[in-house]
């Protein structure tokens, strides 16, 4: 049996392992996350089976190594909680490294929860292969996201959803999230109806959102904007205004950097949005003990990095808790080096986890980052100031020339928030007052994805090669005139191989703009680094986008294709 051929069959197990509810408690989704070596986290949603609210339930997770449970090897009790949207979180632990483990959650009166699948990360001497795919932004006018419908068949180890996880802003049937600020128990309440419904069918008879592909396999999250409301809140480290909680003023130049001990992200509006994200998400909930540094101590931390064997090592960044204030500017304030994304010590942390990664030997850096990092952040059809290179200049390039200078290799940066699809070799500037020092990071690169379902892609009305080759000629010009490298991997990119795009037979012989770029499609990108650490294989599959407020179902929307692609030889 092939490995596509055994997980469309471990896919169709999966599904009919989907128990009828019975009529105490209902179950609404699974999910795995934050795996390590030893543990995940595990996650499922309980609810009164007649009237759909909210339940608390006595709960046991089952792992198994078959989706039928005919052994089941470990047991773990829990409950879901009513005042926490009925959620219930357990930490699997005890696992042994680089295992495919079952799982479902069964309540005291033998109802049981569909069946989800993850593995854990293989130890950090395991020359293991890993596959791993990505992307965000799932705004809920494109329900139910017919692009992820088929993720069990894709064989992952793990999947990122970078950001944007749900939209605040309303939907035909969805009205908007209420204002953090003016209300935050009640925005809390419309942020866990959003999430709710990312997971759940657009209506009776309709095929679920991301529910199958949470299930899928083993998560990891990222936060962005959108989860927190995409105003005052984005930017955790800004202050927090008066009252606390309704914002700073962007204009106003003293609050580019905040040096007090005041923040956004210590008011009750930022603390309702982290709550419902934190109800949502199979993630951990630990806290930052960072003495001496206000902006984090006593924060979530939802920074963390996980070694996939050997030869890579997955490192989640948290880019909105502790940034300053976002601001329109785009010029000279944003160069201000005292201006932060990360703040003192989760940057601290990430330049040692890199460091340390190439002391030992890891041949791969992945980092997940939810704002672009690249070039392009101040140039065409991008987020500009809540990019780094648009408004977190200084530290941008520091991050960039410590990898530079250190000589720590393959660092490959994924994001999304842009909407489109993009790979682009990462420059710095090796002097910060010449706009005419540009230099590469040697090897290292960025990916941006998605969206899985969000405006943008279905802007451009064509899907011709040629269409979507005029809108990167475009964007390349713009970059070329600012005077930096085009969208991209250079010809001569070290290790670059097997450059393929959709429409374009010579791809890997020009290596031109268009070969690394898709503008109008909703997509993710996966990622397969051999064994022995010597190549990672880049694939983006993406469908034709469609327009808002649609709701198709899966069997409307072709199945994902494959849009462009290469490979990277490690040194």
């Amino acid at each position: 049996m092939t490995a596509r051929l055994f997980w469309a069959a471990a896919a169709a197990a999966l599904l009919l392992a989907v128990p009828a509810a019975a009529s105490g408690i209902a179950f609404t989704g699974v999910a795995a996350g934050d795996m390590s070596e030893t543990d995940a986290i595990l996650w499922t949603r309980t609810a009164d089976a007649a009237s759909g609210e909210p339940a608390s339930a006595a709960l046991t997770a089952e792992l198994s190594a078959e989706p039928d449970f005919r052994t089941t090897l470990f047991r773990y009790t829990g409950a879901s909680d009513s005042a926490r949207a009925g959620i219930a979180k357990i930490d699997a632990t005890g696992l042994a490294g680089h295992t495919r483990y079952f799982y479902r959650f069964v309540a005291a009166d033998g109802t049981a929860s569909p069946t989800g699948r993850f593995t854990t990360a293989p130890l950090p001497d395991d020359p293991a292969s890993v596959r791993f795919a990505f992307s965000g932004d799932a705004h809920g006018a494109w329900r139910p996201y017919p692009l992820m419908s088929r993720f069990g068949e894709l064989g992952l180890d793990f999947f990122v959803f970078l950001g944007d996880t749900i939209y605040e802003t309303g939907s035909t049937g969805s009205p908007p999230a209420f204002d953090p600020f003016r209300d935050p128990a009640r925005a809390l309440t419309d942020y866990r109806r959003k999430y709710l419904e990312n997971i759940r069918p657009v209506g009776a008879g309709s095929a679920a959102g991301l529910e199958a592909m949470f299930a899928a396999q083993g998560n990891y999250t990222l936060l962005d904007n959108h989860e927190l409301g995409n105003a005052q809140f984005v930017s955790g480290g800004a202050p927090p205004g008066d009252p606390p909680g309704a914002g700073a003023s962007p204009s106003y130049e003293p609050n580019d950097v905040n040096g007090s001990c005041n923040f956004i992200n210590h008011t009750s509006g930022f603390a309702a949005l982290m709550q419902a994200y934190l109800d949502f998400q199979p993630v951990r909930e630990r806290r930052v003990s960072a003495a001496g540094d206000c902006r984090s101590d006593g924060t979530w931390r939802l920074y963390f990095a996980q070694r996939w064997g050997r030869n890579a090592v997955f490192v989640n960044v948290d880019d909105r808790s502790y940034r300053d204030i976002q601001i329109a500017d785009t010029g000279s304030r944003t160069d201000n080096p005292g201006r932060t994304m990360l703040g003192k010590t989760q940057l601290d942390w990430l330049e040692g986890v890199l460091a340390e990664a190439q002391r030992r030997g890891v041949l791969w850096k992945i980092v997940a980052i939810s704002s672009p990092i690249d070039q392009a952040g101040r140039f065409g059809p991008s987020d500009g100031p809540k990019s780094w290179i648009g408004g977190y200049r200084a530290e941008r390039n520091g991050l960039l020339k410590f990898i530079a200078d250190n000589r720590i290799e393959h660092v490959v940066f994924l994001t999304t928030d842009d909407h489109f699809n993009r790979v682009q070799e990462l420059r710095y500037l090796a002097d910060p007052g010449d706009q005419n020092s540009w230099q590469p990071v040697p090897g290292a690169f960025t990916i941006v994805a998605g969206p899985i379902g969000a405006v943008g892609p279905d802007q451009q009305k064509g899907h011709e090669f040629a269409t979507v080759k005029a809108a990167s000629d475009k964007l390349a010009a713009q970059q070329r005139t600012a005077g930096i490298a085009p969208i991209g991997l250079r010809p001569g990119f070290p290790g670059l191989k097997a450059v393929f795009r959709e429409g374009d037979p010579d791809a890997d012989r020009l290596r031109q703009p268009v070969d690394f770029y898709s503008s109008d499609t909703f997509n993710y990108v996966t990622l397969d680094i051999a064994a022995d650490g010597r190549s990672l294989a880049v694939e983006t599959w993406g469908t034709d986008s469609y327009e808002p407020n649609r709701f198709p179902e899966p069997s409307e929307v072709a199945a994902p294709r494959r849009i462009l692609g290469f490979s990277v030889e490690a040194n």
